[in-house]
């Protein structure tokens, strides 16, 4: 770190420390100071839920011992709710971490990224030295996935990547077509990697949703976590299911034993025991998102449909970050996503007076 920045810091210490109890604590986050609307982060507008906030108090006294290493009361929990074994459980430091180990698991030498999509995918294969093949969607199509994936998935492959519903473009793919896909890599002895971060915005989730199918598809290894759902992105939770034991168990060993601290399993269990936070979430979100739409469409903008909570949109200002920016507002630019370029931004749904705000910044840009 450089000198300049060390002493800044310093500086920002020891004020905290002589205004401890009235210090702003989001100086520790991605947020930093807090001063931008920030419509980059697609994690759950409703906040962390109550039932996580009023309870966090129980876990102080047990925090001078190390956390549970296989997450076992956790564990059990998901299984219940997803109904599989719990040995075919993984939980981890979030998705990505989970990402990384089957990655660095199985060590592909040849994979398929269905493209645009999450980039974290490729930097992982990137790390095992694995050659990607990007099979891009046609924004003409509205990104949907098609058939000609069964193409091109071949015997050279030992991976395949797939994110449901896709970030960033929303897009979901149903069960039926993704057992086809299935059913073409087991022939071809490739693991499916679906990516479920998303798929639970969705309140008939349950039938899109690839969990079940890992009790028959022993080369399907699902990914999920608490981060967007329920908006726990600082506890750092996420888990697997796969029923490939082999496997979870090579992933297993890829990293650390103490993953998931103490705090992070307890909030998981919580919003486990919530039985309201998610309905209010379906309240809101399917409201939200097609006003928002509606009024996105009004605009000089091409705004694609999405099952997620954000929307991706395409713009001709080439600079709209930088627009937004100046104007106190993130979004998320696109440019970094394969097949995309910075004329595309993806945007969270956020709260009604904050979408409101956006909407009325985009109209003085573009009108």
């Amino acid at each position: 770190m450089d000198d300049w920045k060390t002493n800044e810091y310093l500086e920002v210490f020891y004020f905290m420390r002589s205004n401890f109890n009235n210090y702003s604590w989001k100086v520790i986050t991605e947020y930093g100071d807090g001063t931008l609307i920030d419509f980059s982060v697609n994690t759950n507008s409703l906040g962390i839920p109550r039932v996580v906030k009023e309870n966090m108090n129980a876990i102080a006294d047990i925090s001078d011992v190390y956390p549970d290493p296989e997450c076992n009361q956790l564990t059990a929990c998901l299984a219940e709710k997803y109904n599989v074994p719990a040995i075919h459980i993984l939980c981890g430091n979030g998705a990505d971490d989970l990402l990384y180990r089957v990655v660095f698991a199985v060590k592909p030498k040849h994979a398929i990224i269905v493209e645009p999509t999450f980039e974290e995918y490729q930097r992982a294969l990137k790390l095992v030295n694995c050659d990607v093949l990007h099979y891009t969607l046609s924004e003409a199509d509205g990104f949907e996935l098609d058939e000609e994936i069964l193409s091109v998935i071949q015997p050279d492959c030992d991976m395949l990547f797939l994110c449901n519903p896709n970030n960033p473009t929303g897009q979901i793919v149903s069960k039926p077509f993704i057992e086809k896909i299935l059913d073409c890599c087991v022939k071809n002895n490739i693991i499916v990697v679906i990516d479920e971060c998303f798929i639970e915005f969705l309140p008939q989730w349950r039938d899109y949703s690839a969990k079940r199918l890992t009790t028959k598809y022993e080369n399907l290894v699902v990914i999920d976590a608490f981060t967007k759902t329920y908006s726990l992105a600082g506890f750092r939770l996420g888990f697997c299911i796969s029923s490939n034991i082999r496997l979870l168990s090579r992933m297993y060993s890829c990293g650390q034993s103490f993953s998931v601290s103490t705090p992070a399993q307890f909030a998981g269990l919580c919003v486990l025991m919530d039985e309201t936070y998610m309905q209010k979430t379906y309240q809101f979100l399917l409201s939200e998102r097609d006003w928002l739409v509606g009024e996105l469409e009004k605009l000089p903008l091409m705004v694609f449909p999405s099952k997620g909570n954000f929307l991706l949109f395409k713009s001709t200002i080439k600079n709209m970050l930088q627009e937004l920016l100046i104007r106190g507002i993130k979004v998320r630019d696109c440019s970094q996503f394969y097949g995309l370029s910075s004329a595309y931004c993806r945007i969270a749904i956020r709260k009604h007076s904050d979408n409101e705000l956006l909407l009325k910044v985009l109209a003085d840009i573009l009108l």
